[in-house]
């Protein structure tokens, strides 16, 4: 559930501003929580852009080769056809009902908000065991690879995480700009519409944000990068391998104006894990993304 800027926090304050209309939500940030979140999310970028400069820096001197080392030990992994038709079967799952069911006139309830998310985490946890299973493979040596550093693999997925900020931030900024210059205003993504609904309570809040934070990165890294990200590079190049993957994982997220930028983070999720061979580096920017993304939100919300 990555969380686009360019459909978030902004566009619904402007669009309150404009209406006139003062929505009363519970958990409602202060003025001093906007402006941390305001900071914070700023403070993001210009790590983001140092990350840039820093890593053109050390291609431009050749101290760094911009080389994926393990996409070479990929070409014979353990997923294949069995593992990536439980990818599509289970994503499938979840987005093709909103697709074929009726528009929600009334909210949802908070209960079933928390459920979705607890179901969504164990329908993914048990694709990746049946992959596993069936595949007869080892989860830590599948996932993390051999005599993997966990502490570097988060190290370096920090440091990615952040450099993938400025680019997907343009690229979202591009796709708003062209939908405004048709005079299109793009619905924001599931997640903020129900931050803003002030029926939600502020614990399901509360869950929710830790669900987009914890919970979906973790579970669609596994899925996604893990499961069928590897399957493609048995027998595809990497390019292909991650516009492939990157292109349903964008899609299965049913909101058009993002495709473009979940595509961009997409790409840059799977060169990160190719990067180390550990899924940690792709999970940890995910959620790094997610919660700058939040940031923003929130930034912008009162």
């Amino acid at each position: 559930m990555p969380l686009s800027p360019g459909a978030s926090g902004p566009n619904l304050i402007a669009d309150r501003e404009e209406s006139g209309h003062n929505t009363r939500m519970v958990c409602d940030p202060g003025d001093v929580t906007r402006l941390v979140c305001g900071a914070l999310s700023g403070g993001a970028l210009l790590l983001g852009v140092s990350a840039d400069l820093a890593l053109l820096l050390l291609v431009q001197t050749r101290r760094m080769t911009p080389i994926l080392p393990a996409r070479r030990e990929w070409a014979h992994g353990p997923f294949a056809a069995a593992a990536v038709q439980l990818v599509l079967a289970a994503t499938l799952f979840f987005a093709l009902p909103p697709l074929f069911s009726a528009p929600q006139t009334e909210p949802a309830q908070a209960h079933a908000l928390l459920s979705g998310s607890i179901l969504y985490a164990v329908l993914g946890g048990c694709v990746v065991a049946a992959s596993l299973l069936y595949a007869r493979a080892p989860f830590a040596a599948t996932f993390f690879g051999p005599r993997r550093s966990a502490r570097l693999a988060i190290l370096k997925g920090v440091f990615f995480g952040f450099a993938a900020l400025p680019p997907v931030a343009l690229i979202s900024q591009g796709v708003s700009a062209a939908l405004d210059a048709f005079g299109l205003e793009p619905p924001p993504q599931e997640v903020f519409q129900w931050l803003d609904d002030g029926s939600v309570p502020c614990g399901t809040r509360i869950g929710l944000i830790a669900a987009a934070v914890l919970i979906a990165p973790t579970v669609e890294e596994f899925v996604f990068r893990g499961i069928l990200f590897r399957a493609l590079m048995r027998h595809r190049r990497f390019a292909y391998a991650a516009l492939l993957s990157g292109a349903y994982f964008a899609l299965v997220h049913l909101h058009a104006p993002s495709f473009l930028p979940l595509l961009a983070l997409s790409a840059a999720f799977s060169a990160g894990y190719a990067a180390t061979g550990s899924i940690l580096t792709p999970i940890v920017m995910h959620m790094l993304f997610n919660g700058v993304s939040l940031l923003v939100y929130f930034a912008g919300s009162g």
